[in-house]
């Protein structure tokens, strides 16, 4: 039910929980399909957790429908999950 778009810097905080945070990549998926890479893998990347606030341009994306966050983990031997994520307009 919202109208307009997002804005030129909107927030997108995410909290997963994983042993190795380098094997995950994290995208927001807009309504329309549209894809936004958050995160991208990087296997030197060898803490624990994604716990992190990201800026992103949604200023051409129309706020209105389901907005989903979509996880790839690259590698077979961790676990994690997501706790929690926000998206604020």
């Amino acid at each position: 039910g919202r109208t307009g778009n997002g804005s030129a810097t909107t927030p997108v905080a995410v909290d997963i929980k994983h042993t190795f945070r380098g094997d995950l990549k994290v995208d927001l998926v807009a309504p329309d399909g549209s894809v936004y890479v958050l995160k991208n893998y990087n296997s030197n990347d060898s803490a624990d957790n994604v716990i992190q606030t990201f800026t992103v341009n949604l200023s051409s994306e129309a706020l209105n429908g389901t907005w989903r966050l979509r996880v790839n983990d690259n590698w077979v031997n961790d676990t994690g999950y997501i706790d929690s994520w926000s998206l604020t307009f």
